[in-house]
């Protein structure tokens, strides 16, 4: 027993010397894609989301009201102001559209992501790096587009599943159809303004849509994408009518031609979509940012909207004036981080990609899908 001992030691204390010996002198840092964090989802059912796009607006436009450079009296700042009213419209709309469950409240959130693109489109030709504008016009557009993508008919339709019927196939080719003139009409348009470096830029985002459009195989998937997509296309070219030299005028008002017999038609298609309103009352996961960092009273989201629908921004004698201002605003041309545009803007990604989004009531949910005047039929003119 007392030679077992000091035997037992040794053997101890080797063991112990070979783990000291074999162990990393540092622990290793986890791999970067390992150790991040997947976002947070937060529940949100449609009236909550209809709140939060209605806090973010009041809070942009009580900081845009505060900002100097985004006086509404200015011409250049009415593009902003513009289709800033017609998110506020269309979002009052849709609150009382989904009150009385009425079709009001799809097609006011259809025009309003027209609209927030709209908005976009004319921050660029405003002199305002206004950080909390822009903080709080990306949440809008988040919230909007979460109520877009999850509960909207498209989201309705995607849940129902299957082929295409017979009638959306036709449709889609028609939608594709259309698109190819459109190209047709940026095409001849951007032969004509060389010179106008923002015109030449907004028609070539136009154009990627365009052509991402034509490409795409007669599915649902890709058929609800590019409905979404075409709010976005929708926006972009209102939005660059005020960039437009009058000389170029008449030809660009082409590009806005399809939107009318567009919107006819989309009204005539979700009427015939099935949709269970028990939905709205369901709660998804949100993976957006949707949430106002600053406290917005009642009172101040009421004060601030009933401001931006009340207001006079009429600008029809002073379109010349801003196109020609915008020819020399290096800010127009430059793409920098005061911009509105973020990561999800990109529509460079695949449109069949969109299985990120869930319409309300899907079982596994996610993130949202692609989505972005008044309701009663302005079209921001």
């Amino acid at each position: 027993m007392k030679k077992f001992l000091p035997l037992l030691l040794c053997l101890l204390l080797s063991i112990f010397t070979v783990a000291r010996a074999t162990k990393p002198a540092h622990t290793p840092a986890p791999d970067t894609k390992i150790a991040q964090k997947k976002p947070t989802a937060r529940k949100a059912d449609a009236k909550t989301l209809l709140n939060d796009a209605n806090k973010a607006l009041a809070a942009m436009i009580k900081a845009a009201r505060a900002d100097k450079e985004l006086d509404p009296k200015t011409p250049k700042n009415k593009p902003f102001w513009k289709p800033a009213q017609l998110v506020a419209k269309n979002l009052k709309l849709a609150q009382t559209g989904l009150q009385t469950k009425s079709n009001d409240f799809f097609k006011s959130i259809a025009e309003a992501s027209k609209a927030e693109q709209q908005m976009k489109v004319g921050w660029q030709l405003t002199d305002s790096k206004n950080r909390k504008v822009i903080e709080n016009e990306k949440i809008l557009g988040n919230a909007i587009e979460s109520l877009r993508s999850n509960y909207s008919m498209e989201a309705a339709r995607k849940k129902q599943g299957g082929e295409l019927t017979a009638k959306e196939k036709a449709e889609f080719e028609k939608i594709k159809a259309q698109q190819k003139d459109l190209l047709a009409k940026i095409s001849k348009l951007e032969k004509s303004a060389q010179k106008d470096k923002a015109v030449v830029n907004g028609l070539s985002e136009i154009q990627k849509q365009a052509e991402q459009i034509t490409r795409q195989p007669a599915t649902l998937d890709a058929y609800i994408a590019t409905l979404y997509l075409l709010d976005r296309q929708a926006g972009l070219i209102r939005g660059h009518e005020y960039y437009v030299d009058k000389p170029l005028r008449a030809d660009y008002v082409g590009l806005t031609d399809w939107i009318a017999g567009y919107d006819t038609w989309y009204y005539t298609w979700y009427d015939t979509v099935s949709y269970d309103w028990a939905w709205v009352d369901t709660s998804v996961d949100i993976y957006q940012d949707v949430t106002v960092s600053e406290s917005v009273s009642e009172e101040e989201i009421s004060s601030e909207e009933s401001y931006a629908e009340s207001e006079s921004f009429d600008m029809s004698a002073e379109e010349e004036q801003v196109a020609a201002e915008e020819n020399t605003d290096e800010q127009v041309a430059s793409s920098d981080d005061t911009s509105m545009q973020d990561a999800s803007d990109d529509e460079g990604e695949d449109m069949n990609d969109d299985d990120g989004g869930n319409a309300a009531g899907d079982e596994d949910t996610g993130g949202d899908d692609d989505g972005g005047d008044d309701s009663g039929g302005d079209e921001g003119e």
